[in-house]
């Protein structure tokens, strides 16, 4: 058993966060874990089972879902207007505000153990450096006048695989087809970047992501059960 140390997660975070990913539950030994977690505040858990562990907090069932050969699929029509993002035109601060919505279901809002900002701060960063180019070579939104009604975050995962990284609806502006458009404008900007799959990730007690990339034709490609351990002892 090896507790891999998260470098980015730590210093962004400011304290030491490992990573652990379970191929074969039955190899896991809770006294060995809780040795090498002693060097950590924070230990992700990743295993596609379930674990009966109390000091263990089941945060996310995190589900990927992917659709391939996109470039067989034929240009949608659209009601409602979808432009790129342009720093120069667009309100940053509602680009932000909608990021914070996109990520309610994230275990990093979740779990409490986070008393930090922590979600805040991890959320606000990924949309300004997806707006930098960092995290994201296309951010597609839609408008109403100037106001900043739903956005979708597009990223190269690798040379055939895109992956749609931040999407959020305005609440007022829910119930008008924006997350399919967004969704579906996302699969029309990856064709134009000659990738042939598209993925997103997404929580399953996120029932309204879950029906979305459904009706979109997307498939489930992988489930996976995230829990966080906190080593109160030792920090």
């Amino acid at each position: 058993m090896f507790i891999e140390r998260l470098e980015w997660d730590s210093n962004f975070f400011g304290y030491e966060i490992g990573r652990l990913i379970i191929k074969d539950p039955e190899e896991f030994q809770i006294v060995e874990f809780e040795n090498e977690a002693k060097n950590f505040k924070l230990v992700y858990l990743i295993s596609s089972s379930e674990f009966n562990f109390e000091k263990l907090k089941l945060v996310d069932k995190k589900v990927i879902f992917r659709q391939d050969k996109i470039l067989d699929i034929k240009p949608p029509l659209y009601k409602n207007k979808i432009v790129s993002y342009n720093k120069n035109s667009h309100d940053e601060i509602q680009l932000i505000n909608l990021t914070l919505e996109s990520g309610k279901y994230s275990r990093f809002n979740i779990d409490k153990g986070f008393k930090n900002n922590e979600y805040f701060n991890l959320y606000r960063s990924w949309i300004q450096n997806s707006i930098s180019g960092k995290l994201a070579f296309e951010i597609l939104i839609t408008l109403d006048v100037n106001k900043i009604t739903g956005f979708a975050t597009l990223a190269k995962k690798d040379d055939d695989l895109a992956d749609i990284g931040l999407l959020a609806v305005d609440k007022d502006y829910r119930g008008r087809g924006i997350a399919t458009e967004l969704v579906l404008s996302a699969i029309e900007k990856a064709k134009e970047e000659k990738f042939r799959s598209i993925q997103v990730v997404t929580q399953m007690d996120n029932k309204p992501a879950i029906k979305l990339y459904t009706k979109t034709n997307f498939l489930i490609k992988e489930i996976s059960n995230i829990y966080h351990y906190w080593n109160y002892d030792t920090f």
